[in-house]
């Protein structure tokens, strides 16, 4: 493959790629430099790059993979209440409630529900094994084989298999503890309160099953964070720690 076909495969997959690296990687800023980092990477071994779009389409992710994992495995695994934290710095922090209350309304931000129950799978993800997640995001929401998988994170068959395994169960304990989605009576509400916050309640009904968020996972697998999420991800740092602003 030559260089100018090269920059239009990785075009072609810029939207997916960063998608899911900001799945993996729960930073959305980050996921966009992995992006690039791949296609550079990528540019490096062209003479590797499979000409067949499936083939190349594969290729790329492993690439952006073994970036994603390298950078998470350099970083602790976040708590499980990361995600309770960020909404209690937000909505101690005037600046984010001002900017928020300005998005109210806006068409751009009908997806907001949406987008908050892939952030919130993003944060809970980033409390497993930097290999698991990717396993789990390739498997169900990608659409790659455990063959794929198994090439595209170095694992063995069985390895992937097992990741798998455990990532669901992780999952389903993990809103079964804390989501009211789940469980009913849980204290999380947050997507349906932003939904009510924004104006979108009618527009978006939450699954409440595991099968339902893959599939929103799916519908959203192309879609980087928006405009509130980004301003949500800079109040934490690569570690799941909070960000001191200045002024609060």
């Amino acid at each position: 493959m030559d260089a100018v076909r090269l920059a239009s495969e990785v075009a072609r997959l810029r939207a997916e790629l960063t998608g899911y690296l900001t799945r993996l990687v729960a930073r959305p800023a980050l996921a966009e430099e992995l992006v690039q980092a791949t296609y550079l990477k990528a540019h490096e071994a062209l003479d590797r790059c499979p000409q067949e779009e499936v083939a190349a389409r594969r290729w790329l992710f492993r690439i952006a993979t073994n970036l994603a994992l390298d950078e998470l495995r350099r970083h602790g695994n976040w708590r499980e209440e990361v995600v309770f934290d960020l909404r209690e710095s937000a909505e101690s922090d005037p600046e984010f409630v001002k900017r928020s209350t300005e998005l109210v309304a806006s068409p751009e931000h009908s997806l907001i529900a949406k987008e908050h129950l892939a952030a919130c799978f993003s944060c809970t993800m980033r409390s497993f094994a930097p290999a698991k997640a990717g396993a789990l995001l390739l498997k169900e929401v990608y659409g790659f084989s455990i063959e794929e998988i198994s090439e595209l994170t170095g694992g063995t068959v069985n390895q992937v298999k097992n990741w798998l395994q455990e990532a669901r169960a992780s999952i389903e304990a993990r809103y079964g503890r804390t989501c009211a989605l789940v469980t009913k009576n849980g204290v999380c509400h947050q997507c349906a309160e932003l939904a009510g916050f924004f104006g979108v309640e009618a527009s978006f009904k939450l699954p409440a099953t595991l099968a339902g968020r893959f599939e929103t996972l799916r519908e959203l697998r192309a879609k980087a964070a928006g405009e509130w999420h980004r301003m949500l991800f800079a109040l934490i740092d690569d570690d799941g720690n909070l960000v001191r602003r200045r002024g609060r």
